[in-house]
């Protein structure tokens, strides 16, 4: 039987050669200031989580002002937020309820460093497409319907861009070269 402290004196044993090569002081600041981003992060989500709330609470109380009846809210139709390593992580929501607005989409997705056609109800390519569509894009479709993939900017061809053709039952994505003619079908 091993009693505890000779558990402790063989881990003592078993360590006692090595040599520490961060201080301690380092190694507290680095948890301190994974601490504070991961508090940051967190009250930032829960700022844009109320607004979201808020602003979903608006459009469903809007009222028509010349019949005084509540009119029906449109939802937004895609979430974009940061994803790991500066990927970009995309989720179009399906639905009668929502209505993509292919400007808004690709303004955001901009704002990401990611260029992008963006169309509705119908899909465009280039002749001849670019390579690199599994390096750019990963995704899957969710149980809800909804489309969530995950966009590596860096991984987007020199001269190329994101094609996303949006349906309501499905979506396409494709690398286009920019400024080169585009064949949409839908």
């Amino acid at each position: 039987m091993i009693r505890d402290t000779d558990l402790e004196h063989k881990v003592r044993e078993s360590v006692s050669g090595l040599q520490m090569q961060t201080s301690v002081e380092t190694i507290i600041d680095n948890a301190r200031r994974q601490r504070r981003s991961r508090r940051t992060m967190q009250s930032a989500a829960a700022i844009v989580g109320c607004a979201a709330i808020a602003l979903a609470a608006l459009g469903l109380t809007a009222t028509d002002h010349e019949s005084g009846r509540t009119s029906n809210a449109q939802l937004a139709a895609f979430t974009l937020s940061d994803g790991p390593a500066g990927s970009a992580s995309l989720t179009l929501h399906k639905g009668a309820q929502y209505r993509l607005d292919p400007e808004a989409l690709r303004r955001a997705l901009a704002a990401h460093g990611i260029p992008a056609l963006v169309t509705v109800g119908k899909s465009c390519d280039t002749n001849p497409d670019p390579d690199g569509l599994d390096e750019v894009v990963t995704g899957h479709r969710q149980s809800s319907g909804d489309v969530f993939i995950t966009i590596n900017p860096a991984a987007i061809p020199a001269g190329a861009e994101l094609s996303i053709g949006y349906f309501p039952n499905h979506t396409t994505f494709g690398l286009i070269e920019q400024n080169a003619p585009e064949h949409c079908r839908a």
